[in-house]
């Protein structure tokens, strides 16, 4: 079972917010004149307080949601001063989307590695490994899959989410569609891709907020995303279509 890493990365050092007398106002970007410099993540140093950071991020996401991730409150959290906080990113969603890009491609990818799954066997392989991910961080799950139908989220944290979802089914998505004799446009592949997104958090939402059994949602993940898929294209392979049954039985 995939056991994705801790939030919580704890380091003896002292505290950076104690040995900069720097404060900065606000908590979106600053401006041009009075912003420092960010740099590349080229020392061991810079690494563990980046670290740090992404830790905080989410575990603030985990007990409060989105909304909880202030830039004052992850600097707090992280043990880094406000200053240093932003040679890394830039503004606060800059930091949220790397903190969720950060703790999901490091729990879902195997080997260090995430291409993608190219066959339906990786597709299904993918989903499981999603469910592990999901249920050993419920708490996490919960407060972010409601967040991507949220008409105020950040466009840059919901292109990160939707990036995500579209990650279990692509590159297989991809070249099905390639296959199709009836080619498929590149306006409607994305609007397969789009729906596909908001199938899968939808389901998780409806999962974790007990509307679905929460042992279901393995195959309602699976269902959900591949009917869909084998409803919008013309001509769905037969290993996909067979597997549709088998579950279509399970369920019964």
């Amino acid at each position: 079972m995939l056991v994705p890493r801790p939030f919580q990365i704890r380091m003896n050092e002292r505290s950076e917010t104690d040995d900069e007398n720097v404060k900065i106002e606000s908590e979106t970007e600053s401006n041009d004149n009075t912003a420092p410099k960010r740099r590349k993540y080229n020392t061991k140093a810079m690494r563990e307080r980046q670290a740090r950071i992404i830790s905080a991020t989410l575990e603030l996401i985990e007990e409060g949601g989105i909304g909880a991730a202030t830039i004052r409150d992850v600097s707090k959290r992280a043990n880094v001063a406000l200053r240093t906080l932003y040679l890394y990113f830039e503004n606060r969603e800059a930091m949220i989307g790397s903190a969720i890009k950060d703790f999901f491609y490091t729990s879902i990818s195997q080997n260090g590695v995430d291409k993608g799954p190219q066959t339906l066997a990786e597709v299904l392989d993918r989903f499981d490994r999603l469910e592990d991910i999901i249920l050993q961080k419920r708490a996490y799950s919960r407060e972010l899959a409601p967040v991507f139908f949220s008409t105020n989220l950040d466009p840059g944290i919901h292109k990160i989410l939707s990036d995500i979802a579209i990650s279990h089914v692509v590159p297989y998505l991809d070249d099905l569609v390639a296959a199709q004799p009836q080619q498929i446009s590149n306006n409607q592949l994305e609007f397969l891709k789009s729906q596909i997104a908001n199938i899968e958090y939808s389901i998780i939402d409806n999962c974790l907020s007990g509307r679905i059994p929460e042992q279901r949602i393995h195959i309602s993940l699976k269902v959900g995303v591949l009917a869909f898929i084998a409803g919008y294209v013309e001509n769905p392979p037969d290993d996909l279509v067979a597997t549709l049954r088998e579950m279509q039985q399970a369920i019964a």
